[in-house]
């Protein structure tokens, strides 16, 4: 697959300017931008640009998005997912290549140039993962994010990614208290080129595969700078049948103020066998887990539908015996353990309309209560125009937004209290078991 505009070089070479940058980057803004003139690039694309302090290094890559026009002949360029290269020196760059970088650069100071040759830009980002190893699987991510930006993936491994996506996403919402966090993060999500097959460019569409060299959780197309060591959540939280495998490379860790979320991925399965994904999410402050079930909607002549199987029977049922054997019956002991809804199960109805990079959107689905879901399904439910059991937008009208979710979670209206917070961790081994991939959520102060 190709694209316009493959590359560019970037000199801040205006001191002050520069100063406020490199501040920026170093203070963790999610983007800066400027104003540039850039021939042969479309207004939202994506490009990938190596930038540049000075007239010996190239200091940082990153993606660069192209807006509106600002001033005569110029557009504003947005730059984002910055990664430090380390400073790695201009010299041993053109050392390695036939031809000289220097002339490449645009400066910022003027604004004009081009994208550098496509055999000069790939040769140059060649060098660049030779001079910097440890750096490459970001650098990969960063490449493939450009490369695939405003595509959709299909197949049976994105439709378990599009859960996990939808899983990861809420959690941050509810730790966040905003999708600030949420859009940084997925925002630079991006598969491994390798994974991606039957590339269909007019339709903007390709399927995902799964590799069995790599870890297969959606988790793993994010920046590894979220990523900490295996910590003791794994085993003072749950008991965890045997030794259950999680992210590669440890667990990955947002935090916000005096809190922290750490976020664990649990899959017995190859991840084309699995057959779905639970969020379980925990809040310290509030002692409360939620448990979501993501279900996929299928679109059928235009409209998004879900179509209930035994398998949800089954899955309602367990639901149904926790909660009569977990009912908390004590009187109210602290604010904290006020609640709105002390049932914590969840499921959320997702659109399937395909996994995208490079973008921090949620899908607008529907989370619908235990008790709901049981109507809906039952006899009394609403039926299809052939009378089989069907759950669409129109005929599921009591449900919860993204935001309505989140919001009620994260100010600790919705969740298990009491006798349900302290009985919900024996369940999260036969959540294991199931053959569905699990995504913990567990909220806490630093």
């Amino acid at each position: 697959m190709t694209r316009k505009n493959t590359g560019l070089l970037v000199r801040f070479d205006e001191s002050r300017r520069a100063d406020v940058i490199k501040w920026k980057i170093g203070e963790g803004f999610e983007s800066f931008s400027d104003a540039l003139s850039v021939t042969d690039w479309d207004v939202g694309q994506f490009s990938t640009a190596l930038l540049s302090f000075s007239e010996a290094t190239i200091d940082y890559i990153c993606l660069a998005k192209k807006g509106n026009q600002v001033v005569t002949s110029k557009s504003r360029v947005e730059f984002s997912s910055v990664l430090d290269l380390e400073s790695i020196r201009i010299s041993e760059i053109e050392a390695v290549l036939p031809t000289v970088v220097h002339r490449y650069f645009i400066k910022a100071s003027q604004g004009i140039g081009g994208a550098i040759p496509p055999k000069t830009w790939g040769a140059a980002i060649d060098v660049v993962k030779e001079l910097r190893p440890h750096l490459v699987p970001e650098i990969e991510r960063i490449l493939s994010l450009q490369r695939f930006s405003g595509m959709r993936f299909h197949g049976s491994v994105a439709e378990i990614q599009i859960q996990e996506r939808e899983a990861l996403g809420i959690s941050l919402d509810i730790f966040s208290g905003s999708n600030k966090l949420r859009n940084r993060v997925l925002s630079e999500w991006a598969p491994p080129a390798e994974a991606v097959s039957d590339l269909d460019e007019e339709n903007q569409s390709a399927i995902l595969l799964a590799l069995p060299t790599s870890s297969p959780s959606f988790l793993s197309g994010i920046s590894t700078r979220y990523i900490q060591e295996e910590s003791a959540i794994q085993h003072d939280l749950f008991t965890w049948p045997g030794d259950a495998p999680v992210h590669a490379g440890g667990i990955s860790v947002f935090e916000q103020g005096g809190r922290k979320l750490s976020v664990i991925y649990a899959n017995r399965n190859a991840l084309e066998h699995t057959l779905g994904v639970d969020l379980i999410y925990y809040n310290e402050l509030f002692d409360l887990f939620v448990l979501v079930q993501y279900k996929i909607m299928k679109d059928e002549g235009g409209v998004m539908v879900y179509r209930p199987d035994g398998q949800l029977s089954e899955e309602l049922a367990r639901m149904d015996t926790f909660r009569d054997v977990a009912k908390n019956t004590a009187p109210l002991a602290s604010h904290e353990a006020h609640r709105l809804s002390d049932d914590g199960f969840m499921v959320k109805m997702v659109p399937n309309t395909g996994l995208m990079p490079a973008s921090g959107e949620l899908i607008k689905g529907m989370y619908l209560s235990r008790e709901y879901m049981n109507f809906l399904i039952s006899t009394a439910g609403p039926k299809g125009p052939r009378g089989g059991s069907q759950i669409t937008f129109e005929n599921a009208p009591r449900y919860l937004t993204n935001t309505e979710f989140s919001s009620l979670v994260h100010a600790g209206w919705i969740g298990t209290q009491g006798t349900g917070t302290s009985m919900i961790k024996s369940l999260i081994e036969s959540c294991y078991t199931t053959g569905r991939a699990l995504l913990i959520a567990h909220e806490t102060k630093k």
